[in-house]
């Protein structure tokens, strides 16, 4: 109930500033669609799963700068994650989504349509668990970070006046799992330090700016 409720105020945000984008013009503001693919991994302080092929889709927002420089941001339904393989063509898939916010600085060299992209991403946690291919029931994962951070860089291509193409990589920073308490055998309270698990996250996206 409590994903359900979160999915909801989401297509809310997304319909109230679709229904808007006629003020973002006369600011020099424009809105656009944007969707694309993820290719997830997670990393810990030892390993880097394989990739997890996964989706991201919302708003866009586009505003000039001076000179070569625009600034660009997105609000988006993101799914990533990490993929292990097990035994007898067993995986074991870790499953993340979120509501995300990337902020991107973005570089024309001489105003021509190819650009350079930096910046950084801050997503809101909807939904983390774990499957086995051979367990249809997925699991909830205890003790994750309510949010995600991390930076952004890339390159893209501007296709005229309306569509973009861009490439960009995400180097997450937050630590997945928080640091929390568990019982020993005696039933008494242990500090546990969590290892640190981590986003990266490569990803191909088209928008269509209105």
């Amino acid at each position: 109930m409590k994903y359900r409720n979160r999915m909801v105020a989401f297509i809310g945000v997304v319909l109230f500033l679709s229904a808007s984008w006629d003020g973002y013009g006369q600011t020099g503001i424009r809105i656009g669609i944007t969707g694309g693919v993820n290719a997830g991994q997670l990393k810990n302080s030892i390993n880097l799963t394989d990739r997890l092929w996964k989706y991201n889709a919302g708003l866009a927002f586009a505003k000039p700068l001076s000179g070569d420089f625009s600034l660009t941001s997105e609000l988006v339904y993101s799914k990533q994650g990490g993929s292990i393989d097990g035994s007898q063509s067993n995986k074991l898939l870790t499953h993340f989504d979120y509501i995300a916010l990337p902020v991107l600085v973005r570089f024309r060299p001489g105003g021509k349509n190819i650009f350079l992209q930096a910046g950084g991403k801050f997503g809101y946690l909807l939904k983390g668990e774990r499957l086995n291919t051979n367990n249809s029931s997925p699991n909830d994962i205890p003790h994750l970070r309510q949010w995600d951070a991390g930076a952004l860089a890339g390159l893209g291509y501007r296709l005229g006046n309306h569509i973009v193409v861009d490439v960009r990589y995400y180097h997450g920073l937050a630590p997945l799992i928080k640091d929390h308490w568990i019982l020993d055998g005696d039933l008494n309270p242990i500090f546990y330090g969590a290892d640190r698990l981590v986003h990266r996250v490569w990803s191909m996206n088209l928008t269509y700016y209105l």
